[in-house]
């Protein structure tokens, strides 16, 4: 590359792709325009698919190599004669700018920040944002074991993000998109090193800042008005920085001594607070819009280096929108050659400049360096293990067993009914008896539907075949309660005396009962639907007065001597236990309406329903009393209220016993290992984490952490996947036994013959 000439400014500009997910090249450019008319700006990118490389803001552009096919030493060099022939690099691509701040000798031309200020910047702590008045969303790393990060995405409700250490981030709503997230970033960016960050309800903003040797220059606020699908700004509006920040923030630029652009990314959330979410290296790609807004923050960046006074532009206005729009190709770079349009990487595809490719290259280059300093590759840590678990499998002598088995385990089955048999005794509210529901169809298994019995549990029953089936048990029928959608299936003897308690799923299931007479109940009722959750199949839905309206005159049907009741449940798991409890909230407001339309005064509440193990032990029992307090401040002649856990009562009081029968070994140097048992045995496999157990080398029972391996089944099918992202044990050989924990729910209940050669004759 030529010397350039001293007397002439020249800028070279990288990351100049426009489309969906623009980079900020072009816009950077158009302000240096603005500024310098006379300037030479040289546009750079690498990859001829870089839209911006063909606006005629650019003097001349310099496509290189695929960041994939690059010598990099050769390209650094080449950027440094760049360098010292006098002009100056303004990079747009957070990668670049982290390669490059470790690479050229000099940097003073380069606008870009120390490598300890880039470290201080970094996702997600953003460490150097500690004096400033915003704070970081809670956050986890995705090296955690898989357990702990389902905890986290159930405490926030999936309303979480997977994010990746420099660009991108994926919503995730559940176990699967969580786990399909994480594959997709790691395979993209060649790193593991991804978090999962909680989402802030609120408006999205940011701050745009240009700095020169630790001295901020200029400032500017911008508020997300519309948006890409990628999350990407397309209209927006520009003000001036709150005082209450910027004082603080010129404090932390002048601490990290920074120089470049950055732009502040943050959320405003609903309860005002300010929630950081990113600190970028760079300009942002909106960063034109804050020039024709009073504010070139490049044109201040080449004030500041000594290179002349900026032009001044016109106020053209502080919002801004974006156009799609044609121009001409330049002749000297065509476009590439039709593509198929399913191909992953088409035309204005979301990374047309390569940074996965850099940033597998500088991930690869990391962990080359970390093997020659002897350290190993990093896994994923392992859960911990319970100790009642430990003691179960070393009783069951699992080494001996016939596979696969489905494994009872009586002493953690055991303590999981003894907390609820303890809160029975420990939580009360006055006037209000306070009752636990054992759910049958989630595991109707002799031994734990006797320790409900036993544990003084009510058994909820959906059917007629579970309602026979709980009183051949042992349950009296006053200590049984009925709902779902099919109740009266299969037709049957009703039992001899009243249930405690029976609630319609739908008004059409009530308006039946009024026709043919109710199920004989001390309480009869009907299911609620939250409007918040109105994209459930179950219950009544209040989205409208005519509705409330009819449930209302459902109830008053009902004659004057018999006690009515509600009923509530959704899985909490699903929504996590902090929606749980707002939907709880309106739940019994509900029924505080319902009360007063009827005229007569709810005496009994249900609510409960797939409760994650974990967080029923850790929120709701804790909680208990003040949401039975909370129902009887609303509902004054309130005599129950029921719980029904759900799962949380039998998810953890069996495993599932395999044997290993292949061990093979990948390419990449992955395990994979077939086991007798298949999907059929574990049908919730894909949807929540399974601990999963081996001996160590002391012959104890540990769990595996996570990493690359995977357990498969023994059936033909592409879907039979027992467990993925594993770390199984080095010494692992056919014959060796492994358990599958948390298979005690509907892991059991739901399990099927398939590919066991037999058929269920009930269907024939």
């Amino acid at each position: 590359m030529r010397s350039e000439a001293k007397h002439r400014l020249t800028c070279y500009l990288s990351g100049v792709h426009s489309g969906p997910n623009p980079s900020p090249g072009l816009g950077v450019a158009q302000s240096l325009r603005q500024a310098f008319p006379h300037a030479r700006l040289v546009g750079v990118d690498y990859s001829v698919e870089s839209s911006g490389l063909h606006s005629d803001v650019f003097d001349d552009i310099w496509v290189q190599r695929p960041w994939k096919e690059m010598r990099l030493p050769v390209y650094q060099a080449a950027i440094q004669e760049v360098l010292d022939g006098g002009a100056f690099w303004f990079s747009g691509q957070d990668l670049e700018v982290e390669w490059l701040t470790t690479s050229l000798a000099d940097r003073s031309r380069a606008f870009i920040p120390s490598p300890e200020a880039l470290r201080q910047v970094g996702k997600p702590t953003i460490s150097a944002a500690s004096k400033l008045p915003l704070s970081i969303p809670d956050f986890i790393s995705a090296e955690r074991s898989d357990w702990d990060l389902h905890a986290f995405c159930r405490e926030h409700g999936w309303r979480v993000w997977v994010k990746g250490p420099n660009y991108e981030a994926m919503r995730v709503r559940d176990w699967p998109s969580f786990r399909h997230a994480r594959t997709v970033m790691s395979d993209i960016w060649g790193t593991d090193q991804l978090f999962v960050q909680r989402h802030v309800l609120g408006i999205e903003e940011s701050v745009a800042l240009c700095a020169y040797q630790g001295e901020l220059l200029d400032c500017v606020h911008m508020r997300k008005h519309s948006q890409t699908h990628e999350g990407k700004t397309w209209a927006g509006q520009v003000s001036e920085v709150d005082a209450a920040l910027v004082e603080p923030l010129r404090e932390v630029i002048a601490d990290l001594e920074w120089t470049g652009g950055a732009e502040l990314e943050f959320v405003r959330g609903n309860d005002g607070t300010l929630n950081l979410i990113d600190w970028n290296p760079r300009f942002p790609a909106w960063i034109h819009a804050a020039s024709f807004a009073g504010h070139n923050l490049p044109a201040k960046l080449i004030e500041a280096a000594g290179m002349g006074t900026a032009a001044l532009t016109p106020f053209l206005g502080n919002q801004f929108t974006r156009i799609v729009t044609e121009i001409p190709v330049r002749g000297t770079h065509p476009l590439p050659a039709v593509r198929d349009p399913l191909d992953e990487w088409k035309v204005g595809s979301k990374h047309p400049s390569g940074m996965p490719d850099l940033a597998r290259r500088l991930s690869s280059a990391l962990a080359d360096g970390k093997k020659a300093g002897g350290e190993e590759q990093k896994r994923r840590a392992a859960p911990t293990m319970p100790a009642a678990l430990q003691w179960d499998l070393n009783e069951a002598l699992v080494d001996e067993l016939p596979t696969p088995r489905r494994l009872l385990l009586p002493r953690t089955a055991q303590e999981r009914f003894a907390r609820v048999e303890h809160a029975l005794t420990s939580q009360s509210v006055s006037g209000v008896e306070l009752g636990f529901g054992y759910s049958m169809k989630t595991n109707p298994h002799p031994s734990l539907v006797a320790l409900a019995e036993g544990a003084g549990m009510f058994a909820e029953v959906i059917s007629g075949a579970e309602l026979r089936q709980a009183l051949a048990s042992g349950f009296p029928p006053e200590r049984v309660i009925l709902n779902g959608p099919a109740q009266q299936w299969p037709a049957g003897p009703a039992p001899d005396s009243a249930l405690m308690a029976a609630f319609a799923d739908s008004p059409q299931s009530f308006a039946r009962w009024l026709r043919e007479g109710p199920p004989a109940a001390r309480y009869l009722g009907i299911r609620l639907r939250p409007v918040t959750l109105d994209s459930s199949r179950f219950g009544t839905s209040f989205g409208s007065p005519k509705r409330f309206a009819e449930t209302v005159a459902l109830l008053k049907s009902l004659p004057p001597e018999q006690e009515i009741g509600t009923h509530f449940h959704f899985a909490s798991d699903v929504i996590g236990p902090a929606r749980w409890m707002e939907v709880y909230e309106s739940v019994i407001h509900w029924a505080e309406a319902i009360q007063q339309g009827v005229g007569r005064p709810i005496r009994c509440l249900d609510v409960g329903g797939g409760w994650f193990p974990d967080d029923f032990d850790r929120e709701m029992l804790p909680r208990l009393e003040g949401l039975m307090a909370a129902a009887a401040a609303l509902l004054p002649e309130l005599a129950h209220f029921f719980v029904e856990p759900g799962k949380a009562m039998a998810q953890p009081t069996m495993a599932l016993v395999t044997t290993v029968l292949e061990v093979r070994r990948t390419r990449e140097g992955a395990t994979e290992a077939v086991v007798d048992a298949a999907i059929s045995d574990l049908p919730m496999a894909p949807f929540y984490p399974h601990r999963v157990y081996g001996h160590s080398a002391g012959g104890e029972w540990e769990a595996l952490g996570g990493g690359g391996d995977r357990l498969v089944g023994r059936i033909c099918m592409e879907t039979d996947i027992l467990a993925s992202d594993l770390a199984l044990p080095d010494s692992l050989e056919v014959g060796d036994r492994l358990v599958i924990g948390d298979a005690g729910a509907y892991d059991a209940s739901m399990a099927y013959n398939f590919g066991r050669g037999i058929l269920d004759d009930a269907c024939c």
